[in-house]
């Protein structure tokens, strides 16, 4: 038996190096396992794909990896890719192994999380650090997520510990100019530098500090980034003296290190350095592996349930795999020496518990850590209902990770559970044993019937829902729309981000005003700035004779709506911020200053705060002008209850514009609807009623028949009369729209279709092209 892993890295990118050096150690690892194991009946192979450093691209290698079968990922380096990514992992019912230190607020049922988390991490980092010289920290990083979380929480810390923050500053992705903040750094005296520095951020930094002679003896940098890769691409003598923390370095004197160092270097040559996340994916590899010749199996359950509990010697020691999908490891902290290698300075010695959902400290009682072991404990191997474990007051204690997936919540919220009642979830709640003052409650979802949809419906404008978290959203939509201050809204693709800004207009005082909406996504990269702009008569090839009012002319007196700003390029969020600011914009090829006064709508399938900001193609202070009032479109997996409405709705749209047809969907059909991912949100819903419709169009009511094959597979109801009668009408209806149109593209279009998949359905079904009216294509 053949079985094929995915490789998700960054070969080329902004991350590259890093990465490069991951997928170095996969291969390897995978390479190291079959040889091992050559008495096995399963063959490993694997599939590289290069994602970029870019989390879309991310997204598409996934999806064609998960299509064409593949159930087990390793990769995806930063948060922005490993987001990207979870769509695809839940629809195919995928695992991810993740091999990275990430800001530890994630519990994902399809992801293992190999790399270090705070509360392991910096913690260790932080105390070593105020031990060693003192409590004054200055804190330096990169201006995304990653340093501005950990920052967060180094701030909490040193509270805890009576230290200060005397500095805290952020620089742009690829900021090479350090000298302002170094000399602010040796005016405060600082006791410390702890830098969040990353990729081509490091090396200026680490030499502009040696080249104006500061000492790490008297002022040390710390990182919980740097490792052997970075020091080897900047030279050692820049970082000779400062310390680093992670689980790993390859100066670990243990057998099992000693064999991986070796075996990388004979595979890769003498100068290859090995680190610590590196190390995370050759772990990550070994482990998913062996649980897969043990099962003989890649089903994402049994994986997990059989790595749970589990203990493993590795290269880093013993670590233990968590049932929360984290390991417990040992922490290090090392010195860098001349020749690049780190001298271990400090080791925990044990293992430290991973905490991935905590929120207010990362440092906790012993009876919290007593509680989180018993609830483990008690919780065990994985179950297909949600637990939360919950004190006498419902603040959180314990999320597993399906209960996560369902409510988002963590460690220190308060349970809310109406809102599990109102999504169409049952809930049960029950004592826990002694000594554990605290209440398990297990969440599982209705079965057997439709969702309910809840009581109340709200409206703004002409949107409607029954689902309380989108009707939150709603309410802030509704009180953005009697001011100018601008908004920002996130929603996956087809969530309707652009009905939504458009109803914000429609209320809001501007109403009588023009609503333009641009397509940052849609327009070439040379021509964004003459949309928005406008330009003059001349301003270059092509232009048209007198010029042309640009976007943010149009609008004047109303609403301009950016869609997918995240795809603006980065040249022109500089323009665009400047016009935001001064409400002045001056057309290309022109000097001229002209006001406008425009109310501006943002909208972005991305996350960018989170996810754009690792890539560094958004400005931060770009995202903070645009981010006074934010709204998240929930996707429609997420909204169940509102699927009848917004059927029915469809339906009734269609009757009226064909003049006849179905008003009603049998229950049934309505169970489908509500059973099935919805990767295309309400865009999808709408295309899948009209061709339901169009189907139906001398019926009643819509049947199971009637729906596409996708919600035949995903559906409980398998008679095989039933499906006997659905493979016979679906060839009729292919034949007979095939008679009624001239082409492919017309045919694909009525029966609602890619071209691709309608090819497809004509070759197993033997239909041949003479069934159209010509044979025009």
């Amino acid at each position: 038996m053949n079985i094929c892993i995915g490789f998700l890295f960054s070969l080329t990118g902004i991350t590259s190096l890093t990465e490069i050096g991951q997928y170095r150690a996969a291969v390897y690892a995978l390479e190291k396992f079959q040889k091992d194991n050559s008495k096995s009946n399963i063959t490993f192979t694997f599939e590289a794909r290069d994602i970029r450093s870019d989390p879309i691209e991310s997204y598409r290698q996934a999806l064609d990896m998960a299509r064409s079968g593949i159930k087990v990922f390793v990769g995806c380096y930063t948060s922005a890719c490993r987001k990207a990514i979870l769509p695809v992992l839940e629809q195919y019912d995928c695992l991810l192994i993740y091999p990275a230190l990430y800001e530890g607020q994630e519990i994902h049922p399809n992801v293992f999380y190999v790399g270090e988390i705070p509360n392991q991490q910096i913690t260790s980092l932080l105390k070593f650090t105020i031990e060693q010289f003192g409590k004054k920290v200055y804190l330096i990083g990169n201006d995304y997520v990653y340093p501005r979380y950990t920052n967060q929480q180094i701030r909490e810390m040193l509270y805890e510990l009576d230290g200060k923050v005397i500095g805290e500053k952020y620089v742009p992705l690829g900021h090479k100019e350090f000298s302002t903040y170094l000399e602010e750094i040796k005016h405060y005296s600082s006791n410390a530098i702890l830098s969040t520095l990353v990729g081509e951020s490091i090396l200026p930094f680490y030499k502009m500090y040696y080249e104006l002679g500061f000492n790490p003896e008297e002022i040390p940098i710390i990182s919980p980034i740097t490792t052997e890769l970075e020091i080897q691409a900047m030279g050692p003598k820049y970082a000779a003296g400062h310390y680093s923390c992670f689980s790993y370095f390859q100066s670990l004197d243990i057998p099992e290190n000693d064999l991986l160092v070796k075996g990388m270097k004979e595979k890769y040559g003498l100068d290859t350095v090995i680190s610590s996340v590196m190390c995370s994916t050759y772990i990550g590899v070994q482990i998913v592996l062996d649980a897969i010749c043990h099962l003989q199996s890649t089903e994402r359950k049994k994986i997990t349930k059989y790595l749970y509990e589990k203990e493993f010697s590795s290269p880093s020691g013993k670590i233990k795999i968590e049932s929360n999908h984290h390991l417990s490891r040992e922490m290090r902290i090392g010195k860098v020496k001349e020749n690049g290698q780190f001298e271990i300075v400090w080791s925990s010695e044990k293992q430290i518990f991973a905490r991935p959902l905590l929120t207010n400290t990362l440092f906790d009682s012993v009876d919290e850590e007593d509680i989180w072991k018993g609830l483990v404990e008690e919780i065990g191997k994985e179950v297909s209902d949600g637990i939360i474990a919950v004190d006498q007051n419902d603040k959180i204690l314990y999320v597993n990770p399906h209960a996560f997936e369902i409510t988002k919540a963590k460690s220190g919220d308060l349970f809310d559970e109406a809102n599990l009642l109102d999504i169409g979830y049952e809930v049960m709640k029950r004592k826990m044993r002694k000594p554990y003052n605290a209440f398990l409650i297990f969440i599982k979802k209705r079965s057997g019937q439709a969702i309910q949809q809840s009581n109340e419906k709200y409206h703004f404008g002409k949107i409607a829902t029954y689902n309380p978290a989108f009707q939150k959203e709603l309410r802030i939509a509704s009180i953005s729309s009697q001011f100018d201050a601008n908004v920002l809204i996130f929603g996956e693709t087809g969530t309707g981000k652009e009905v939504l800004a458009r109803t914000i207009h429609e209320q809001s005082p501007r109403r009588n005003g023009p609503f333009i909406a641009l397509n940052a996504g849609a327009i070439p990269r040379e021509l964004i700035a003459s949309e928005l702009f406008g330009y003059v008569e001349g301003a270059f090839t092509g232009s048209k004779k007198g010029g042309s009012v640009g976007k943010f002319e149009a609008a004047n007196g109303g609403t301009l709506f950016l869609d997918e700003i995240g795809e603006m390029p980065l040249e022109l969020q500089v323009s665009l911020l400047r016009v935001l600011e001064e409400r002045k914009v001056v057309r290309i090829g022109d000097y001229k200053e002209r006001p406008v006064n425009v109310r501006v709508i943002a909208a972005t399938n991305r996350n960018l705060k989170e996810e754009i900001a690792y890539q560094g193609s958004f400005r931060s202070d770009l995202y903070y002008r645009l981010n006074v009032f934010t709204i998240q479109i929930p996707p429609l997996r997420h909204r169940l209850e509102d699927i009848p409405y917004l059927s029915a709705q469809f339906l009734r749209q269609f009757h009226q514009y064909y003049g006849k047809g179905p008003l009603e969907l049998c229950d049934s059909a309505l169970q489908m609807l509500q059973s099935y991912y919805w990767p295309g949100n309400i865009r999808e819903l709408k295309n899948v009623m009209e061709r339901a419709f169009l189907l139906a169009i001398h019926e009643t009511k819509i049947c199971p028949m009637h729906l596409p094959e996708d919600f035949q597979s995903s559906s409980t109801i398998k008679q095989s009369h039933v499906v006997g009668n659905l493979k016979s009408l679906e060839k009729q209806m292919i034949e007979q729209v095939l008679q009624e149109t001239k082409n492919m593209t017309e045919a694909a279009k009525i029966l609602g279709v890619t071209r691709s998949t309608l090819y497809r359905k004509m070759n197993k079904w033997n239909i041949r092209k003479k069934h159209f009216k010509n044979s025009s294509n």
